[in-house]
């Protein structure tokens, strides 16, 4: 097997130090954005989301602040969980370690933390349920807020994991054929 290309792989790595200095800084506003947006008193006739279902005015209990906070937070948790996955398989592609069984497992992660966000939106769907039933015609908002996408792109995410640790595996299987 050749060996990889001196310049590509420069190339490479001033490209993942550069994407992990600009996901280093959207980390940082991320949390920032989060704590903000937590941190801000909620004034009387706003509205919040929970699961797809607005609500804002006598409908906004104590219950359904709570529920939207866990949701958010839960929310957020999971995109830094992501976030931090990214970054460090981004530092090992800095490094020049770009077919390893460390770089498949950060996909795979990146891929399984996805799934996350459907069980947040359940959580926030299950709590808030007696006050949906209540509302019957929230009920039409509820499917189109589930987060499909998030399932479709952690598919895709470990489908490329998959592939990428089959291609590996290659790789060494060529190596100790020479």
């Amino acid at each position: 097997m050749p060996a990889i290309d001196p310049a590509r792989l420069r190339k490479i790595q001033r490209a993942s130090r550069e994407l992990r200095l600009l996901f280093i800084v959207l980390f940082v506003l991320v949390v920032l954005g989060a704590l903000t947006k937590l941190a801000r008193p909620n004034p009387h006739g706003a509205k919040v989301v929970v699961a797809g279902i607005i609500f804002q005015g006598a409908s906004l209990t104590g219950k359904i602040h709570m529920l939207w906070v866990v949701q958010h937070v839960l929310g957020v948790a999971i995109g830094l969980w992501i976030f931090y996955h990214l970054l460090r398989l981004l530092g090992l592609y800095s490094q020049g370690r770009i077919f390893t069984a460390q770089n498949v497992a950060f996909i795979r992660r990146i891929g399984l933390s996805l799934f996350c966000f459907p069980l947040v939106w359940l959580v926030g769907l299950i709590g808030a349920a007696p006050e949906i039933a209540a509302a019957q015609t929230q009920w039409t908002q509820i499917l189109p807020s589930f987060p499909f996408n998030a399932l479709i792109e952690g598919a895709v995410i470990l489908f490329a994991g998959w592939i990428m640790n089959e291609g590996r595996e290659l790789r060494e299987e060529q190596d100790l054929v020479v």
